[in-house]
């Protein structure tokens, strides 16, 4: 119980901060303007939260022990199930949701003119910055911090957040479209987070067949869906090894996420960012999904990321609770 009024008091504070931005961002005096360091700001604000999130990782123990004993199977796991949430998001955006590779309505005006632009944002000099960036944290967290300046991580990243938050809310509200992308989304949104639950447990199930956890056990790490905070805990209970290798890739898909958006947003389609990080995907990779597609994207992402979130309480007790 303690858990889920946590999310949903995180849920609140995230909301309100981008409906502010958003609110700030669409006022006339501010949307006639420029204000180029609004996306400055977003940058740094990311890559200061990105070297946090890798000093935090790094200082940490638990996650650098495990990499040797079980980080081939929480490898394998990571990759079967972003693959599987990656392929189902794709056929849900081309067959259901019919959307063109940018997020708009095939056929449409809008989506010849993002073509024949290029409109998107997707740059893989973004993907060098975040690996950089992890690379830097997580050696700095492990070998150079003292404890006592790596305790204060938490605070950092939740500080960051907010700002990058606030900022995406504010980019959306300058592009004066929040209502139409709401719109255009509409109830369907809410069929992203069940292609990506689906293609992650799938796949993730599939990669039991190839090790020694078995079919489902691999769900069972697999259905943390990103929340590496929450689901070695639901799980440890039922088995401190299946609790370990989900803790580790669960991690790994939030770091693997952080660096392959740009890619797929580039070469695969901007939806389908939303898919790679799971329950993330409404705030630490919420700011690199819209950095690398558009704001419109946003309400795809954050709608994904909502309801994994509230979803890993109850799928993980579920998968845990199957006969066999």
């Amino acid at each position: 119980m303690g858990t889920t009024l946590g999310t949903l008091s995180n849920l609140a504070i995230y909301i309100g901060l981008v409906v502010l931005g958003a609110f700030l961002g669409s006022r006339k005096a501010l949307r006639s303007r420029p204000l180029v360091w609004v996306s400055k700001l977003q940058f740094v604000a990311l890559m200061i939260l990105i070297v946090t999130l890798g000093v935090n990782l790094g200082a940490n123990d638990e996650v650098v022990s495990s990499l040797g004993e079980i980080g081939l199977s929480a490898l394998v796991i990571t990759v079967f199930a972003m693959a599987g949430s990656l392929v189902a998001l794709t056929l849900l955006r081309r067959f259901v949701l019919k959307l063109d590779r940018y997020g708009l309505p095939r056929g449409s005006e809008a989506a010849r003119e993002e073509e024949a632009h290029q409109a998107g944002k997707a740059d893989n000099s973004l993907t060098l910055w975040i690996v950089i960036a992890v690379v830097l944290g997580m050696l700095a967290g492990r070998f150079v911090l003292p404890a006592a300046v790596t305790v204060h991580c938490g605070t950092i990243i939740n500080f960051g957040l907010y700002l990058l938050l606030f900022m995406v809310g504010m980019d959306m509200g300058k592009q004066g479209t929040f209502l139409s992308d709401v719109k255009t989304a509409g109830f369907q949104v809410l069929l992203v987070p069940v292609a990506v639950c689906l293609g992650s447990l799938v796949c993730a199930a599939i990669a039991g067949l190839f090790l020694p956890l078995g079919i489902k056990d691999s769900m069972a790490a697999a259905s943390g869906m990103g929340w590496y905070s929450l689901a070695p805990t639901l799980l440890a209970p039922y088995s401190l090894s299946v609790s370990a290798v989900a803790f580790l890739s669960n991690v790994m898909r939030e770091i693997f996420s952080i660096i392959s958006i740009p890619f797929v947003a580039k070469y695969i389609g901007y939806v389908e960012c939303a898919s790679l990080p799971g329950a993330a995907a409404m705030d630490t990779v919420l700011p690199v999904v819209v950095g690398a597609t558009h704001e419109r994207i946003t309400i795809y992402s954050f709608t994904s990321g909502v309801v994994l979130s509230l979803a890993v309480p109850i799928l993980v007790p579920a998968i845990v609770a199957i006969p066999f």
